[in-house]
């Protein structure tokens, strides 16, 4: 039999004040049954736990909105969206508030090793590269509409109508990314693949085991990659804002991600991957890039000006580029190549 429970009798229970409950009622979250007599309301069972599912929703930080919209539209569809929209509010305000935490240290640092002289001025200098440092992660934008490519992903990398064929080797990429990640490896290592797409490439990593996460920006190839391979553990996240704490993976891989990445953001990008790599860590990414810039310059002789014009709507990287800012956290890159534009970098 259902029970009937006063408004004071459901705030003891969950040692809140009647006045939010009350409130909540007004959201329309809660819709009390009202006794004839008296007016009282009367909270049944079914009340119950839908006020302690709004209580455990505030307390991760979900709006009386999204609170609402949750309750009354149960679907799995539904549910991910409120969930990964918080995933993503929590992911940026973790990433704020490291960067506020790291300038304010090298603030202190400074303010204990120098006299009065100049103070103003590195403090300064500090926040306003705390300030780039977050215009640069915030400010991403995914010009390329991945949701929308995600459906047909798989089709396209096959088809590969580009007019430089970026994808001709695609498969023996893949294969040498994760061989070069997996050789050697000693067991219950954690691998983060960044760029995920449509799981391809951590596949490889599923069938032999191995504990991989998968992040991207897009939710539509998150979907079309779990749905692919629902074993795979996929989140929201991007090269920018690396929704994990430091030193977390012993290995991270990409492909086909990092030049979407202009050259400031791939200096941020490093850094982050820096952040949450184990110190005796590797990095393996497969990925369009140059040599140097007369190696650049050689080959656009040979391309027509619609082939450049593609090439130029991505950002590809500079090998002596990233040698030298990986080699600002004492790491070292070495490189193959596979064809004109396709490169393959190890990091240790």
């Amino acid at each position: 039999m259902n029970h009937s429970y006063s408004i004071s009798e459901v705030a003891n229970v969950f040692n809140i004040t009647t006045n939010k409950i009350r409130y909540y009622e007004k959201k329309g979250l809660l819709k009390p049954l009202r006794d004839s007599n008296n007016e009282y309301r009367k909270f049944n069972d079914e009340d119950i736990m839908t006020l302690q599912l709004i209580l455990l929703y505030r307390s991760i930080g979900l709006s009386i909105s999204d609170i609402k919209d949750i309750i009354e539209n149960k679907t799995n569809k539904n549910y991910l969206n409120h969930f990964n929209d918080q995933w993503e509010i929590v992911n940026d305000e973790i990433q704020r508030l490291t960067i506020v935490r790291d300038s304010l240290e090298n603030i202190l640092d400074k303010l204990y090793m120098k006299d009065e002289c100049g103070l103003d001025s590195d403090i300064l200098d500090v926040i306003k590269r705390a300030n780039k440092i977050s215009d640069v992660k915030n400010n991403w934008k995914d010009k390329w509409n991945f949701n929308d490519w995600a459906k047909n992903y798989d089709k396209a990398i096959v088809e590969d109508r580009g007019e430089v064929k970026i994808y001709k080797n695609y498969n023996l990429i893949l294969d040498k990314v994760y061989n070069l990640a997996s050789k050697n490896n000693k067991k219950g290592l954690k691998f983060l693949e960044i760029g995920v797409g449509t799981g391809n490439l951590s596949s490889k990593f599923l069938k032999n085991n191995c504990d991989i996460v998968g992040i991207d920006q897009s939710r539509e190839m998150l979907r079309i990659a779990k749905k692919k391979y629902p074993k795979l553990k996929v989140r929201l996240g991007e090269f920018l804002k690396i929704p994990y704490s430091d030193k977390s993976f012993d290995i991270i891989v990409s492909t086909y991600a990092f030049h979407h990445l202009n050259e400031n953001e791939k200096v941020i990008a490093i850094e982050e991957m820096i952040r949450v790599l184990k110190n005796d860590g590797k990095i393996i990414i497969g990925d369009l890039m140059f040599k140097d810039v007369d190696d650049k310059r050689f080959i656009f002789k040979s391309l027509t000006k619609g082939q450049i014009e593609e090439v130029e709507d991505e950002y590809y990287s500079n090998i002596d580029f990233l040698k030298m800012e990986f080699r600002r956290f004492d790491k070292n890159l070495s490189y193959e190549r596979i064809d004109m534009f396709n490169y393959i970098i190890k990091i240790i």
